[in-house]
Order: structure tokens, then C-alpha cells, then sequence
């Protein structure tokens, strides 16, 4: 029965978390104009990936043999998805970004709570997860959607530079982004 128990925190985190990120796309992030393609890839295949990493946690509740130290591991970085996505919605909650891959030009530039650090605290989060349950489950086919969710992470955080760069706050974020890491935290903050 114990031996259940690590795989099963992991497996509460790692719902926790998924459904802490599904809340963001649907109450918290700013969707001007709609939902560009690339926020409809990450949506139409974060669903069927999150599943599939759900079920693989699952299977490890119920077959928990050698799972200890892997659950272990898998749920510190769900944690530590969860305290870096939480801590970047606290650091945005009175103005929230838009959405992944909006075409709408920055308003503003946050550089407060995991911002000091980095420039991209929510796509590292999410990659936390998608690594967490690679590890928990030590399924190598899981880090399949790292990889995936992984590009489309670089990619719209590049747009979301680009945008930045051709904005009023280009210089502002220059000096912020010479100062940060773009998703390794920086030291020099």
C-alpha cells in the first residue's frame, strides 16, 4: 500500500498541474483576436499529450513496483512546475499577458516575482511538466511531447520577442533581456 503512495502524489501533482495550465488558456491569459494557429497546436496537442501522460502516471499507481524514486523526483518538478507557473500568474495577475502566439503588440513589460530571472517563466513550467512525467513514469515515449511542446515553446516566445523588439517597449526590454535569461534562470538579476 505504501509503495503507492509517491506514485499517487505524483499523479495528484501532475492533474493539479494540467489542470492549473487549463484554467490559465481559459481565464487568465488575454485573447485578442482569437486563438492564432500556434496556441491551436499547443491546445490540440497538449489534450491528447496530457492524456497520454495521465495514463502512463495512472498505470504506475496501480503497478507502483520500482516507482519510488522516479514519483519522488517526477513530483518535485511538479512541484516545481506549480510554484513557477503560480508564482508568474501572481506576477501578472493585475495585468495578464496574452495568450501564446497572439499577433496584438506588448503593453507591457513584467519584470517582477520569476521575471527577474527569466523571460519566460510559464513555457519553462510547462516544459517542467511535460519533463516530470517523463520521469515519473519512466516512460521514454513521454518525452516525445517535451520535444514537441518544447518547439512550439521557442518558437512563440521568439515571436514574442520579435514583438517586443518592433514595440514602443523595445529598448525597456533590451535592457531586460541583456540582464535575463531567456528560459535559464540568470544570475545577474
Amino acid at each position: 500500500m505504501t509503495e503507492r503512495v509517491l506514485p499517487a502524489m505524483a499523479f495528484a501533482l501532475a492533474l493539479t498541474t494540467q489542470l492549473s495550465f487549463v484554467w490559465a488558456i481559459r481565464r487568465f491569459f488575454v485573447a485578442s483576436g482569437g486563438p492564432q494557429p500556434g496556441m491551436r497546436a499547443i491546445a490540440g496537442l497538449g489534450t491528447p499529450f496530457a492524456l497520454w501522460q495521465l495514463a502512463a502516471l495512472g498505470a504506475c499507481v496501480v503497478n507502483p513496483q520500482g516507482a519510488g524514486t522516479h514519483a519522488l523526483l517526477g513530483a518535485g518538478l511538479y512541484a516545481g512546475a506549480l510554484g513557477l507557473f503560480w508564482w508568474a500568474v501572481a506576477a501578472n495577475r493585475t495585468r495578464p499577458l496574452s495568450l501564446a502566439f497572439s499577433q496584438d503588440a506588448p503593453e507591457h513589460l513584467v519584470a517582477s516575482g520569476p521575471y527577474r530571472r527569466m523571460r519566460h517563466p510559464f513555457y519553462v513550467a510547462y516544459s517542467l511538466a511535460w519533463l516530470a512525467g517523463a520521469v515519473t513514469a519512466t516512460e521514454p515515449g513521454l518525452l516525445v511531447p517535451l520535444v514537441v511542446m518544447g518547439v512550439l515553446y521557442v518558437r512563440a516566445a521568439r515571436l514574442e520577442e520579435a514583438k517586443f523588439a518592433a514595440s514602443p517597449l523595445a529598448d525597456a526590454y533590451a535592457a531586460y533581456r541583456a540582464r535575463t535569461g531567456m528560459f535559464w534562470p540568470s544570475l545577474r538579476a
